[in-house]
């Protein structure tokens, strides 16, 4: 056995101990080049991400972080988990309000012309609007389907460009500027509405402006995809998306019990009944005004997004959004100055007269966009790549079933409620604007009334449906984070499967009961039955909105992930526009159940394309 002083001896000598025997070390390979220039390289490369991180964590904190961040990559753990997620969440977090208050302010004219028409039922005299002709019955309750319409028609016009917007401007240049611009239509709205014999083209321009509540979601949603990971994309948006969506419910819960509350302020109707439409407005501008500095503050611009100078990106944003709305104002223009054309003079007319007016719209707006300044212009044309995809059309088709339905149901399910179960018919004299059912013929003009034959009177006992009407948009949006996070872990396209099927057979069934209360003397028996098919549609609709949006975003890559989210839902959000004026139309006619039958079919279209691309055995796209 060798001592220790002998294997001191022998490592002095380079020679090992093998057993008994020692033998001579070979000589150590110095390393080679190429694996020194590896290992610098790495050592460089480690420097640099760490002096990225650094530089990344200028824009973390709450208290006046940095804006504009010097570099972003969600896919890169150690970015992510240093810093990124912290500034992402924040972002979040100052987001939601922001679109929560684009669509309470998009949405709000679904109750406010429920109101409107609650005090013309009681005193005609109150917001007759003259500048229209003074329509009455059918034709005032068609009418004022409109206001949510023209709404829906701007909002859906200005997401045009808010699709492309995030890029050319950055984000939160994006989200606080559009939050001031909320402000314009609720001020307007507080004064106009002030007035009983206000102007409807004063109302028409007001919902025009509201709009941009609408535009808002495409960047938004846009936004929040760039800072998210491609696995928790579904949840991200799902909680933007979802909590957003909420704002629908907060103007139909709230906006009720302002406009049913003076606050000191003068009765609106000079019979001095109940009623503050002007309230509404009031509630939505301080909430738009927070938000806006919440997203002046707290959000940032990724690195490649938005211009040199703040003050060109704001520019690029407000050119585009002027000729969002110079293509909206064309479209209700036409809308206005064709109402009395021969075109409308049967449904079917009316339906494809509401569909070219979308048309027009979309296809100004494009060809304006063109018109924006060079830089913006040129940042638009790097991602109108998107239109060269197929999977563009595809989901876009989907979507318009998933957030077009929504959109379209929230902006009319107040109003449905009271047009539904809220009047009953008979024969009786109108005379001085008011009704009395029953009496003869001969004696009503002989006192200078008219006769009326199955005249729709309000229904003393009609249920109120303020008190429920919030919560469709509720649970739809509450259902949205659920829809985004189950397509993480099983699949968009399969979690939207289940949820056509379901949602098909809501508005069949919804078709049938409506179908059915037409033609009862009392409707309000099938009350509660209406009110839960109702509440299917929403759920089924808003779970999908989260699945769609996940499928998009790991169905396209990040830089056309954005684009297409917003661009899907541009066209989609037209749903805000044709759902209720389709409501409208099939009310005049006397047969609101075509519409849900309408939209049935279509989902069974939907359907059919999700199945075929994304599902069935050797699909195009499997396991989006």
């Amino acid at each position: 056995m060798s001592s220790g002083a002998e294997l001191a001896n022998v490592a002095e000598r380079g020679e090992t101990f093998r057993g008994d025997t020692f033998e001579e070390n070979p000589e150590e390979e110095a390393p080679s080049n190429e694996e020194s220039v590896a290992v610098d390289k790495g050592d460089v490369e480690t420097k640099d991400h760490a002096a990225e991180i650094a530089l990344i964590k200028q824009s973390e904190g709450w208290v006046f972080p940095k804006v504009k961040l010097d570099a972003w990559d969600p896919e890169d753990e150690k970015q992510w988990e240093a810093t990124g997620k912290f500034i992402a969440r924040r972002n979040l977090i100052a987001s939601i309000p922001n679109l929560l208050c684009g669509f309470g302010v998009w949405l709000v004219w679904s109750v406010i012309s429920t109101k409107i028409q609650k005090m013309h039922d009681i005193d005609p005299t109150v917001y007759p609007f003259a500048d229209w002709g003074s329509p009455e019955g059918k034709e005032y309750r068609a009418t004022l389907f409109l206001l949510p319409g023209v709404a829906g028609l701007s909002g859906g016009t200005l997401r045009i460009p808010n699709s492309f917007l995030t890029q050319v401007s950055g984000g939160r240049n994006v989200v606080f500027s559009t939050s001031i611009l909320l402000c314009i239509p609720m001020i307007t709205a507080g004064i106009v509405l002030s007035n009983n014999d206000c102007s409807f083209n004063a109302l028409i321009a007001c919902a025009l402006l509201s709009g941009v509540g609408g535009g808002s979601f495409a960047s938004s949603m846009s936004n929040i995809s760039f800072y998210y990971p491609k696995r928790l994309q579904g949840m991200a948006l799902g909680y933007n998306g979802g909590l957003g969506n909420l704002g629908v419910s907060v103007s139909q819960l709230l906006a009720p019990i302002f406009m049913a509350g003076a606050f000191g302020a003068d009765a609106v109707a000079p019979s001095g009944i109940d009623g503050w439409p002007a309230n509404a407005g009031w509630l939505w501008f301080p909430l738009c005004a927070f938000s806006a500095i919440l997203a002046f503050f707290y959000m940032s611009n990724q690195p490649n997004h938005g211009e040199k100078t703040t003050i060109t990106s704001l520019f690029n944003f407000y050119w585009m959004e002027f000729m969002g709305f110079l293509a909206s104002f064309i479209g209700v223009i036409t809308l206005i100055s064709t109402r009395k054309s021969a075109m409308l003079a049967t449904p079917g007319g009316q339906v494809a007269h509401k569909f070219l007016l979308v048309f027009l719209a979309a296809t100004c707006e494009h060809i304006f966009m063109m018109l924006s300044p060079k830089v913006a212009r040129d940042r638009v044309k790097k991602q109108v790549v998107i239109f060269k995809r197929k999977h563009t059309y595809v989901m876009t088709w989907l979507y318009i079933m998933c957030f077009g339905s929504f959109i379209g149901y929230s902006g009319s399910f107040p109003k449905l409620i009271v047009d539904l179960f809220g009047y009953f018919s008979g024969d009786g004299c109108v005379k001085e604007q008011m009704f009395t059912l029953g009496g003869d013929q001969a004696t009503c003009e002989a006192e200078g009334g008219t006769w009326e034959l199955d005249y729709d009177y309000p229904n003393p006992d009609a249920p109120n449906g303020s008190k429920v009407a919030w919560l469709g948009a509720f649970v739809g949006s509450l259902i949205r984070p659920v829809g985004g996070i189950m397509a993480d872990k099983f699949g968009g396209a399969k979690m939207t499967m289940i949820a056509i099927i379901f949602t098909t057979l809501a508005a069949f069934g919804q078709g049938a009961l409506v179908n059915t209360c037409r033609q009862m003397d009392d409707p309000t028996k099938y009350y509660g039955l209406f009110i839960f098919l109702f509440l299917c549609l929403f759920l089924g609709t808003g779970f999908m909105n989260g699945t769609t949006f996940r499928t998009i975003s790991v169905l396209f890559p990040p830089e056309e992930a954005g684009p297409v989210l917003g661009w899907s839902s541009a066209i989609a959000s037209y749903g805000a526009f044709i759902i209720p004026v389709m409501f409208g139309i099939s009310i005049q006619a006397g047969a609101p159940e075509v519409t849900f039958y309408g939209l049935g079919g279509y989902y069974v279209t939907c359907a059919i394309l999700n199945f075929w691309y994304y599902i069935r055995p050797g699909c195009e796209k499997p396991g989006v």
